[in-house]
């Protein structure tokens, strides 16, 4: 009987180690930051305005939101420039919505001056899903964001975006339709984002994963405990 106790005590806490380690070490593989933000709409191609315009029944001053979530780990090497892969991406402008597979990248990097060298925060995406306008599909959406050398420490993603005022020498974005060639400002939508902002780890999440290890500390501790009863 001693054997088959310290069998059940070993195959719990094997159990224990591999919940554990499926909590603990695979999100880290597979880590990922989610960025919102949002911008106003100041310009749209004359090939993209059927009426009722699709980007918002004012016009040019409909606003945009949307969602992206970047996969933590750098594609490059070196401090200067970060390539991080997107997993997800949707965007709204007025009454159009549209999703992007994993088909594009976040580009960081830590500049060190004005000019070329300024510190970027970029987004391309591309391949997205949307209804066509005007008998052209959407193609790319990008995001520029351009500021001086001190804006960012490293060319690793950020947890906590820096005020897109820091961001002096550009902040824009666009959304291209059509394929690519002369006229593309006539098939753009274009404008300047208004906030972005990294989305925290939700708090329920956490207090799970706490919560798990306690639950299998307290385990291996009662099995540690165990007796069984004397002949």
């Amino acid at each position: 009987m001693s054997r088959i106790v310290h069998t059940s005590r070993s195959l719990a806490l094997l159990a224990g180690l591999v919940m554990f380690g499926g909590v603990a070490v695979a999100p880290a593989m597979a880590a990922t930051i989610t960025y919102k933000f949002s911008g106003t709409v100041t310009g749209v191609g004359n090939q993209l305005s059927p009426p009722p315009p699709p980007f918002g029944t004012s016009g040019p001053a409909s606003a945009m939101s949307g969602s992206i979530t970047v996969n933590t780990t750098d594609n490059t090497s070196g401090g200067l420039n970060g390539s991080y892969t997107i997993e997800g991406f949707q965007v709204t402008i007025g009454s159009y919505n549209a999703a992007f597979g994993p088909a594009g990248v976040v580009n960081i990097r830590n500049g060190s001056g004005g000019g070329a060298g300024v510190d970027r925060f970029e987004v391309a995406v591309n391949s997205p899903t949307g209804n066509i306008v005007n008998f052209l599909a959407p193609r790319l959406f990008d995001i520029g964001l351009r500021g001086p050398g001190s804006t960012f420490s490293s060319d690793a993603l950020p947890t906590t975006v820096p005020s897109l005022s820091s961001f002096n020498n550009q902040n824009q974005f666009r959304f291209l339709f059509g394929p690519a060639g002369q006229g593309t400002g006539q098939r753009t939508v274009s404008g300047f984002l208004t906030s972005l902002t990294a989305v925290p780890l939700p708090t329920s999440v956490i207090l799970f994963g706490i919560g798990l290890v306690a639950l299998i500390g307290l385990g291996a501790g009662g099995l540690r405990n165990l007796r069984l009863p004397q002949a």
